[in-house]
């Protein structure tokens, strides 16, 4: 009895000491996110008279050019994130060629990491503000005025380049959100329709967006976003008068998250968590990334959709840096799918 006793202190020390390092290392005094920003924000397939990165894009509209996207595109290795979605960061994926970007909002107030940081770094954020985090602060969580910052400095050295970000709303965050996006510099981009028609929209055609310098396109869904028909929307769409999408975690063409009705945009979820965890898996994303495994899916979803219009113009990862994503992308702009 006395040797298991002191097997059970033995085990609990040795959790306790786990769980102190994994603190350590999440929110140690050499944590700072800012050492994931870029030097230079060149795009890499940038070329002359070229528009997200080929010159056959600049006259389509922009519903009728693919964009690859990345999910929870905060969330990295690179930025000390647990069970990270992405192996490098965000400013890396725009680099080499990501137009999407979807960015998952939270309040982070009174958190272990909060205290934590206090103790290390002498940080104190105040109370209840706002960062990008997935479902935890503690997890991760990337500083909101550095990265929509650093996207800025993206739009302003690349001049031919059209974004498109999707903002998932939590913790009532919509207000503080729309504060960041301000202060950011970011408004000044950003395209919104002139008239509110879901399916029938004319999006205007990439150059045209270029030439007026309104070369982002804001969406968002959770929260307090709700529908808006009118003439006076925000700059932030409701993603789901919009965006029609797949269902994650599965290889079909089923719609989720919103009605059946058709959409401009169609959005490919094209990421598997592992299954027993439910957790982010590079191994998925490893077979999921391929050509072959993205070709086959993406011409499923344009059988299924019958009359086209459920051909994906969005196709979102995880672990954007595996495989053949963006080769695949600039084939079906190209039109070689």
């Amino acid at each position: 009895m006395v040797c298991c006793a002191g097997l059970l202190k033995s085990l609990c020390c040795i959790g306790i000491l786990g769980a102190a390092a994994a603190i350590a290392w999440r929110f140690g005094p050499w944590y700072n996110s800012s050492e994931s920003d870029n030097s230079t924000f060149a795009a890499l397939n940038a070329c002359d008279g070229c528009c997200n990165g080929l010159q056959s894009n600049c006259a389509k509209p922009i519903d009728q050019v693919t964009f690859p996207m990345v999910h929870n595109a905060h969330s990295s290795k690179a930025d000390y994130f647990l069970a990270y979605n992405n192996n490098k960061n965000m400013e890396e994926a725009l680099i080499a060629g990501y137009r999407g970007l979807m960015l998952d909002s939270c309040i982070c107030d009174g958190s272990i990491g909060e205290y934590v940081q206090e103790i290390f770094n002498g940080e104190d954020n105040g109370e209840a503000y706002l960062g990008f985090c997935h479902k935890s602060c503690d997890a991760g969580v990337r500083n909101p005025a550095q990265l929509l910052s650093n996207i800025n400095s993206f739009l302003e050295v690349n001049e031919n380049e059209v974004l498109i970000l999707e903002f998932e709303i939590n913790d009532d965050s919509l207000t503080n959100l729309f504060g960041a996006i301000e202060d950011s510099g970011l408004g000044k981009y950003v395209h919104v329709p002139s008239t509110f028609n879901s399916d029938n929209y004319e999006w205007p055609t990439m150059q045209t967006l270029i030439d007026a310098n309104k070369r982002l396109l804001l969406l968002a869904h959770g929260g307090e976003m709700q529908s808006c028909q009118t003439d006076k929307c925000p700059d932030i769409l409701y993603k789901y008068d919009y965006i029609q999408q797949t269902n994650w975690n599965d290889d079909t063409c089923d719609i989720m998250g919103n009605s059946k009705e058709d959409r401009g945009f169609f959005l490919m979820n094209h990421w598997m968590n592992n299954d027993a965890s439910g957790l982010p898996s590079p191994s998925n994303a490893a077979e999921f990334n391929t050509y072959e495994s993205l070709r086959k899916r993406y011409e499923r979803c344009d059988d299924d959709g019958g009359d086209g219009k459920r051909v994906p113009n969005i196709i979102a990862v995880d672990f954007w840096d595996v495989g053949d994503v963006l080769d695949f992308v600039r084939d079906v702009n190209e039109g070689k799918v």
